[in-house]
């Protein structure tokens, strides 16, 4: 061909210019995907070629978020969400301060019936009497702690078992069928997460109870591996240990917007009561305290904790400043490359674009690391 008929075909075939740009123009999210695409491959070319400063930003980087990963993990596990309950941050119990500085925190069943029925400032409360059970099995007698634990606790906790039916009202009545709640610990370490189980008699303290439910992983109140439901009446008698064995430890969700000063306020009007029926326990010169599960359990390890937050923060903030140090430097040596490719016609944003690319591409596998 002669060069004219060449050109004259080439114009053809590839368009005009204008049809060309029309098409870009009907296709946006495809060019910009496209475009990133790119950007990504352009920067994964980059980083391999500079291994070492990509190997040392990241593992800058995932010091400072494994570090922070970490804390914060504990942070919401112990004070944010301590406990897989309802209402977790309203559940309390109460103490009773003796000028000994003895804290008593259960109960004699009758004193604990006046508090369930008589208080204010608690929307429902139940009651735990722990007590040492003996599992008589083929392979010998084994002992785990348990607990008796009035059927309202599992309702008010707002947890559903893992395997088996729901603990009803009619389960603790004297004249049902004994059954018990096993915790998915002992499940597990004990039993092999053998679901057949469910069902299985077991003999607790010489009594052949029903299994009827596994909770899950994180239900564990009280420590117990096990909870057998019982109704408690003013001539209920509970084996255990304490102070004397019929004693129960109360729980119960604070109404809204109740605070802890004035339900212990409520409740002390109903121990100014049992004073003389139960003066081992209302001493003169006691103090009745309600403190919430949460600061029960981690007490004055809060600050430790939040100190412990401060420090991992500002370990990854100098891990984010030496980053950013180390790719501004790698930026400077790389000043000839931008040149040429603004000379070639990229736009600044193009430019910031390509960059951002590569810090995210660190970022990612700095979190991977971390």
């Amino acid at each position: 061909m002669t060069p004219r008929e060449a050109r004259r075909r080439s114009v053809i075939e590839c368009l005009g210019l204008e049809q060309v740009k029309q098409q870009c123009r009907d296709l946006p999210w495809e060019n910009l995907l496209e475009n990133v695409y790119r950007d990504f491959r352009f920067a994964l070319r980059s980083l391999r070629k500079d291994r070492r400063c990509a190997v040392a930003a990241i593992l800058t980087l995932a010091l400072g978020i494994g570090s922070t990963t970490l804390i914060f993990s504990v942070i919401d596990c112990v004070l944010l969400h301590p406990f897989p309950y309802k209402n977790a941050d309203r559940l309390a119990s109460f103490n009773i301060l003796l000028p000994e500085q003895i804290a008593l925190s259960r109960f004699p069943v009758p004193a604990f019936l006046d508090f369930e029925e008589q208080n204010h400032g608690f929307e429902d409360m139940f009651g735990l009497a722990f007590l040492f059970v003996r599992h008589t099995g083929n392979h010998g007698a084994e002992q785990f702690l348990g607990g008796w634990a009035t059927p309202n606790m599992f309702d008010v906790l707002g947890v559903k078992p893992l395997l088996g039916r729901e603990i009803t009202v009619a389960d603790g009545a004297a004249a049902s069928p004994p059954v018990f709640v096993m915790s998915y610990h002992l499940w597990t370490t004990r039993f092999n997460r053998d679901p057949k189980i469910v069902g299985t008699a077991f003999t607790l303290n010489g009594t052949p109870r029903t299994l009827v439910a596994i909770m899950p992983p994180r239900f564990r109140f009280g420590d117990c591996e096990l909870w057998m439901p019982l109704n408690l009446d003013r001539t209920t008698f509970i084996t255990g240990f304490g102070q004397t064995p019929n004693e129960v430890w109360a729980v119960g969700h604070l109404k809204p917007g109740v605070s802890l000063q004035t339900a212990a306020a409520k409740l002390a009007v109903i121990a100014k009561r049992q004073e003389g029926t139960f003066p081992h326990y209302f001493r003169p010169g006691y103090k009745l305290a309600i403190r919430t599960l949460t600061e029960g359990a981690v007490g004055h390890f809060k600050l430790t904790l939040f100190a412990l937050m401060a420090a991992v923060t500002m370990l990854l903030l100098i891990a984010c400043s030496n980053t950013a140090n180390l790719l501004l430097a790698r930026a400077t040596a790389r000043e000839t490359e931008i040149a040429v490719r603004t000379a070639l016609g990229a736009s600044r944003g193009r430019l910031v674009r390509q960059l951002l690319v590569e810090s995210s591409m660190l970022a990612a596998a700095s979190c991977v690391a971390g």
